[in-house]
């Protein structure tokens, strides 16, 4: 089986969120809108795609990473396992990890189950929704729609990913779920 995954360029992601903003724009997700802080509570939103940002260090060497992060479509998925009406699948020809909405019941499992957030509950429709590796788009030959927008090239796809490679401090271990990404620095 062929395996899709993303490779994050650590050094070259700048926190612009325009993965961010073509993952919704692309696959409208709720809610259509930005969502805005309101009195310091975010507003409810689903995003499939969501750029973590990490400070650290001392001065006078103060870093801050920024980690592009969406659904992992691991080899193990938590999420397939978790999820009692066999709503969730993973595709032979790509490894590409879906949720047929049809099937979905609502019960969060797969949202609170995934390590790395990447499945959420969409509280208009009632059901689990993540990044469907823009499926769609991939059916007519393009990438997704995040690693064509990224400005900084830090976001690509990659056949086979065999490693994790060097994770961001508080990404969960590898080994629960296997998933398919490589960071590199």
């Amino acid at each position: 089986m062929s395996q899709l995954g993303w490779k994050i360029d650590l050094t070259k992601c700048v926190g612009c969120h325009t993965c961010t903003v073509a993952c919704k724009a692309e696959n409208n997700t709720y809610p259509q809108s930005s969502p805005l802080v309101v009195n310091g509570v975010d507003a409810e939103k689903v995003n499939w795609r969501t750029v973590v940002e990490k400070e650290s260090g001392i001065y006078p060497t103060p870093r801050r990473d920024f980690i592009t992060m969406s659904c992992n479509h691991c080899n193990e998925p938590s999420c397939l396992k978790s999820c009692p009406v066999g709503a969730i699948s993973k595709r032979e020809e790509d490894g590409v990890v879906l949720i047929n909405q049809d099937r979905c019941i609502g019960c969060r499992y797969c949202v609170w189950s995934c390590p790395y957030g990447a499945a959420q509950f969409n509280v208009t429709t009632g059901k689990a929704e993540k990044c469907t590796f823009c499926a769609h788009r991939l059916a007519v030959g393009l990438e997704p729609a995040c690693v064509t927008a990224c400005v900084g090239r830090a976001l690509t796809v990659i056949h086979n990913p065999h490693s994790v490679g060097e994770a961001p401090e508080g990404f969960a271990d590898p080994t629960l779920t296997q998933p398919n990404v490589r960071f590199e620095r």
